[in-house]
């Protein structure tokens, strides 16, 4: 379990990394976007898109993270409202249910980003450059194979002394 341990915490690294440069750069792109249209009255067309793309991006890596300190789903209403015994049962379930509903889901991602990729859909054009729909999509199975991989884990993980965790 250790190595598992280990893993995730260098898989927490990269996505924190990850949200942060994308915030970074939507920022300075919605920014010299913004700069674009009020000096120049124009702006990059293919901005816009890319943007989108970007915000689905950070906000799929942002649920991953959530999902390894448990922030995922809130139960803690009812978790506090059960005695103290069936605490450690809850959490288990919790992580259970989490990790086959995102493996679910990422069967499914999985067969839309396939089908992405056959049909030859097009998410936006930088000048000739035509983005495939899959590469932009990419994320989604990739965020649930995360949450399913930090649930798991989550599952062996022992408890944090202090609520709230190390964000």
């Amino acid at each position: 379990m250790r190595m598992i341990f280990l893993l995730e915490d260098y898989a927490v690294k990269a996505e924190k990394a990850a949200v942060v440069a994308l915030v970074f750069a939507m920022i300075g792109l919605s920014f010299l976007q913004v700069l674009l249209r009020i000096f120049f009255h124009s702006g990059i067309v293919w901005l816009d898109p890319l943007l989108r793309h970007m915000a689905v991006w950070a906000g799929l890596t942002g649920a991953a993270i959530a999902a390894r300190y448990s922030r995922h789903f809130a139960l803690e209403a009812f978790a506090k409202s059960t005695p103290a015994r069936l605490h450690r049962p809850l959490e288990i379930f919790t992580g259970l249910f989490t990790m086959a509903a995102a493996l679910l889901l990422f069967y499914a991602s999985y067969k839309f980003i396939r089908d992405e990729f056959s049909a030859g859909s097009v998410a936006f054009h930088i000048n000739n450059l035509a983005v495939p729909g899959g590469w932009a999509e990419i994320i989604i199975p990739v965020s649930l194979a995360l949450i399913a991989f930090h649930a798991f884990a989550g599952i062996f993980r022992p408890k944090d002394p202090a609520p709230g965790g190390d964000y």
